[in-house]
């Protein structure tokens, strides 16, 4: 059973009992709700918007249906974010150049539509609304660690399991072998290496044997991706760069991304071993601008700090990054020599080149509310509920979330 350590994350910001506890044993446990600003509504306007509640939808997977209910293209499709698949959520999408029409789908409804010359596009949404029933805690230590949480606010900003594939914790992994440009191991791992998914059997077999003549007609209809690059494979041996082109954009991208998450939470892992304070050399994003802290400036951003203003951010590495100064770069410079990678090699071909980015390393949850086993709170886009869940629950299996 995969462990958050799979995906980089093997330190708390808090010092608390373990609770315990299950989340998701039903979709409805977990309710989330884009928290989103006006949206001017124009008769005549160029884009449908419709607010939506969907359950149990893996979010690719919905707008593939809805672009061919549509009759569009899937990019014609604005979202502001990707939600969680088990999960009951409410939020919003545009499509260009149509107009509404009745749609059946089995659990998703639509609660609201309209038309507007303003699309969504990602990150539009002002942040998420999160209701979560914990299943089986021990409900007093639960009870206690919210309060601890609830009061101090702040949390340790990783990147979910979500971000990973939480049965099948891979994305990482396959990123790396691009990063390092081994398309061979990248589909390998793409096609075959297992999880806990409904597919371990067909998978484990074709990753100890990946042959793919024997194997192009035996996966099932539902792994609709991987039969696409395993036929490749077959029609085209040695072809590992080809193969992995038939995977949409979007996907290829998330690759890249997931490993970039990955090295970000081995970053915030290790921070977390030596300090939650401000450092002399972190780089903190103050008014639209990095600035980096210093001996003249300290003081000063350490108040700021202290009154959750500004906070330290980590690496997402790119090609355009650079290390932070004092403890803080030198984490990043240890993260990155272990994995024995540079920021060039994010230079990568095929139009999946990463500039990289810093995010920040804390973040501040609000509106905290517990409810017998039901805790809400509200998100920031980016942020992930299961980097809270983990400090309330103390649980370190990510079947659990």
């Amino acid at each position: 059973m995969p462990n958050f350590d799979e995906i980089g994350i093997y330190s708390y910001y808090y010092n608390l009992r373990t609770a315990g506890g299950k989340l998701r044993t039903e979709p409805d446990d977990f309710y989330v709700e884009e928290l989103i600003d006006h949206i001017p509504k124009v008769a005549e306007g160029k884009y449908l918007i419709l607010k939506i509640r969907a359950r149990n939808w893996e979010h690719n997977r919905l707008i593939r249906f809805l672009a061919r209910a549509y009759g569009v293209s899937p990019k014609r499709i604005g979202f502001a974010g990707t939600k969680d698949r088990r999960a009951l959520k409410v939020q919003y999408i545009s499509i260009y150049g149509t107009r509404f029409k009745e749609i059946n789908l089995q659990d998703f409804e639509v609660l609201e539509y309209f038309y507007s010359n303003e699309q969504i596009y990602l990150g539009k949404h002002l942040g998420n609304l999160f209701r979560i029933k914990v299943r089986e805690a021990q409900m007093e230590i639960l009870q206690e660690n919210f309060n601890e949480i609830a009061s101090n606010e702040t949390f340790p900003n990783f990147y979910g399991p979500q971000r990973f594939g939480n049965l099948r914790p891979v994305s990482h992994l396959v990123g790396r072998d691009i990063i390092r440009r081994d398309y061979k191991e990248a589909t390998r791992k793409f096609i075959g290496m297992p999880g806990e998914d409904n597919f371990t059997d067909i998978r484990f077999e074709y990753y100890e044997d990946p042959d793919p003549k024997k194997f192009a007609d035996r996966f099932p209809e539902a792994l609709d991706l991987e039969r696409a690059v395993l036929a490749h494979l077959r029609d085209n041996p040695e072809d590992y760069v080809g193969a992995l082109k038939r995977l949409p954009a979007n996907l290829l991208s998330m690759f890249i991304h997931a490993y970039q998450a990955y090295l970000f939470n081995k970053i915030l892992s290790e921070r977390l071993k030596v300090s939650k304070e401000l450092e002399i050399g972190d780089i903190v994003e103050k008014n639209g601008k990095l600035i980096k802290v210093n001996s003249m400036n300290y003081h000063q951003l350490k108040e700021e700090f202290y009154r959750k203003e500004i906070k330290p951010t980590g690496l997402i590495i790119g090609y355009e990054q650079e290390y932070a100064g004092g403890t803080q770069g030198e984490i990043e410079r240890k993260v990155m020599e272990e994995e024995g990678i540079s920021f060039v090699d994010f230079k990568l071909p095929y139009d999946l080149a990463s500039k990289g980015e810093r995010r920040n390393i804390f973040e501040r949850a609000l509106d905290f509310k517990i409810d017998g086993d039901t805790i809400s709170f509200v998100l920031k886009p980016g942020s992930y509920a299961t980097a809270i869940m983990r400090e309330i629950m103390r649980v370190e299996e990510m079947a659990n979330y």
